[in-house]
């Protein structure tokens, strides 16, 4: 058999293989182009707990515990955190809740102060004081929980968001002794 007599008889699974091989080219490059376009992304992972400070000189007295947020960057990129960074969303509600940080201004002396906006190298991550929890208890109270019965099965489903300088949104993950607060102020 020569090659002219193999070809004409598999001209088909030819045109077929042909086919095959520009359709996984086409299938290579698009994934490529994905992969070059997440590159440079901004992305982040956002948690949120009820953080208690421990110090020697604290010994016998109530522990200093604050809302706090700890935010990794997971791009290649630095990411720049604003000082107004972390909302709280209710469901079924226009509108997000601000929060300002407490290491914002010098107010609390177990606290260190930042200078906003914050730079967060790729790999790296930042923790942030947003509150004290007596303060957080107060504001949770009156803005986020209520009295209603409405209110305390919507807050339930309470999210927040964190912003980036970017214009980027993102979740934030409650953490169990935040989840563990919010669900004591709703009892």
């Amino acid at each position: 058999m020569n090659f002219e007599d193999f070809f004409k008889a598999h001209q088909y699974t030819i045109a077929a293989l042909g086919v095959l091989g520009t359709f996984s080219v086409v299938v290579v490059a698009l994934i490529s182009s994905v992969l070059v376009m997440r590159g440079p992304r901004t992305r982040i992972a956002a948690r949120a707990w009820i953080g208690v400070i421990h110090q020697d000189s604290l010994q016998g007295k109530e522990r200093a515990r604050y809302l706090v947020v700890s935010i990794r960057n997971l791009g290649t990129m630095p990411v720049h955190i604003p000082m107004d960074f972390f909302h709280w969303k209710l469901p079924f509600q226009r509108g997000l809740y601000e929060v300002l940080p407490l290491d914002y201004s010098a107010v609390d002396h177990w606290v260190a102060q930042k200078k906003y906006p914050v730079e967060i190298r790729a790999r790296g991550s930042d923790t942030f004081f947003l509150s004290p929890t007596t303060m957080f208890q107060e504001y949770a109270l009156t803005d986020l929980v209520g009295s209603s019965v409405l209110r305390r099965f919507r807050s339930r489903f309470l999210s927040a968001l964190v912003f980036t300088d970017e214009g980027r949104t993102f979740n934030v993950k409650f953490e169990r002794s935040l989840r563990k607060e919010l669900a004591r102020l709703r009892a």
